[in-house]
């Protein structure tokens, strides 16, 4: 591989995390906006569109994005070879964006509980022909998460502004579903010129489906699994329970949303490098990737999962406001969700996709579907939105535990003896966070003030502890920071 050609692994997850930051800090503007004109009710409608939406949306997708970054990945460097591939990937998915739309409308047309919500539910679906257009796998193929990053942070200039200007009372229920979207179909129509540094995009006739569609198909599966335990939480609040439950669910699960992606954003960015590296059987670079990658999300997302349980109200608070104080508990019971979700993630995305393991992901998240609607049965028509936060959770720890028990190498690919010193400073993190938190509720009871001295002190206290414990991943860092 020619390094100068592709930004380091570091620069390219602080990129991404960036990207990802700053989606935290414009929805901690957009979503108390939002929320507070739309109330309950009005984000309720517009999140079950949604959720009907995606269901079409996952079959216009496929697998196809997964499956174009690691075989693409493999062959960024030979011209021909990766125009030809991208111009069969791009037909495909453009032909399945149009049977997904003929399927869409005639449920609308025959449908008459979407009735109420078919103008969103038309406003929502547009997303699945920006997310085609939008070839974004293109760009992670390629590693160009610089202009992945400038490409966010405008879009989401945009949208705020554009939420302020057109959402200003409960009635512009459209205006804010056409807001949700609109921002990725500039982004799709940078996305498909930017595409063009790298590669000829064309349609073809000639899409070798006999090559593509059987491990397209099986990442599909994967998807669909995933997006039953994702999607139907929203889907059956709906059902049982009214628009309100789900508006209470949705600023939770927003939240979540939010600090996983962030999470996500590390992992994902070396998804094509890992891809590289088993086209070339370098499995020893693997493994020392791999461990420091697991060590490093273990630092993070164990004790930050602790710090969200402890200022849960308050980030609600600043969210919606008293309106929304029941999602307390929700967002406390996905907090915990967020160590599942990320160590099942690492395990799916970076191993067993690039290493042609889609079948262990589509057992894992079938077997996590499956419990997801058997629980959510049982438990959203007398929990409501605790019920479906509580089976969020377990089906976010059924992928990891599912994946890792049945990763016979698994050692392999993992240095356990460094997971397990990672694992031990974080939980002296859980016990530094915990205990800032306690001691900054003596000191102000200003919501934004709390949240910041937590953060910050919490952060510090951390650090300063990784470097009393000679935490190698910590040294590594400081060691990168001297040299630029």
């Amino acid at each position: 591989m020619n390094d100068k050609k592709y930004k380091g692994l570091g620069t390219n997850a602080l990129l991404n995390a960036i990207r990802n930051g700053l989606s935290i800090i414009f929805p901690l503007i957009t979503y108390p906006y939002a929320f507070r004109v739309l109330h309950a009710e009005g984000i309720g409608k517009v999140n079950y569109a949604v959720s009907i939406v995606n269901y079409f949306l996952l079959f216009a997708a496929l697998g196809i994005s997964e499956y174009a970054v690691r075989e693409g990945a493999k062959i960024r460097e030979k011209h021909r070879q990766i125009n030809i591939f991208a111009g069969q990937i791009f037909t495909i998915h453009l032909t399945m964006t149009l049977l997904s739309y003929s399927a869409l409308s005639i449920l609308l047309f025959c449908s008459a509980n979407l009735r109420p919500y078919r103008e969103l539910v038309i406003l929502s679906s547009l997303t699945i022909i920006f997310t085609t257009i939008g070839v974004e796998w293109i760009n992670t193929i390629y590693e160009d998460y610089l202009y992945i990053t400038v490409r966010s942070i405008a879009a989401q200039v945009i949208t705020l502004i554009l939420l302020f200007l057109m959402v200003r009372n409960e009635e512009d229920v459209c205006q804010y579903a056409l807001l949700t979207v609109i921002s990725g179909g500039g982004v799709a129509l940078m996305n498909l010129f930017h595409c063009r540094k790298y590669i000829k995009l064309h349609l073809t006739r000639k899409l070798n489906l006999h090559i593509h569609m059987k491990p397209v198909l099986l990442l599909a599966a994967n998807k669909v699994a995933v997006s039953i335990y994702v999607n139907s939480d929203v889907t059956m609040l709906g059902w049982y329970c009214g628009n309100y439950y789900i508006g209470i669910y949705e600023i939770a699960i927003k939240i979540y949303t939010v600090v996983k992606r962030i999470m996500a954003a590390v992992y994902t960015v070396f998804v094509p490098r890992f891809s590289y590296y088993v086209g070339q059987g370098d499995t020893d670079s693997i493994k020392r990737m791999y461990t420091r990658l697991v060590s490093t999300l273990t630092l993070v997302v164990v004790p930050a999962a602790v710090g969200l349980i402890f200022i849960s109200e308050k980030v609600i608070l600043i969210m919606g406001g008293k309106e929304y104080i029941e999602a307390v508990p929700v967002l406390q019971i996905l907090s915990v969700g967020l160590i599942g979700a990320v160590f099942g993630g690492e395990i799916t995305y970076c191993l067993n996709i690039p290493l042609s393991r889609e079948k262990n992901n589509i057992k894992a998240t079938s077997f996590s579907a499956a419990v997801n609607i058997l629980l959510n049965i049982m438990l959203i028509p007398r929990f409501k939105q605790n019920g479906a936060a509580v089976t969020t959770v377990i089906s976010e720890f059924c992928v990891f535990i599912y994946c890792i028990c049945s990763f016979k190498d698994i050692k392999e690919y993992l240095d356990f003896k460094k997971w397990r010193t990672a694992l031990a400073h974080a939980a002296v993190g859980c016990v530094t966070v915990a205990t800032v938190t306690v001691c900054v509720c003596y000191v102000t009871n200003n919501t934004i003030f709390h949240i910041i001295l937590v953060l910050l002190f919490g952060m510090l206290l951390y650090f300063a502890e990784l470097l009393l414990l000679n935490d190698e991943n910590v040294l590594e860092f400081i060691k990168k920071l001297r040299r630029l």
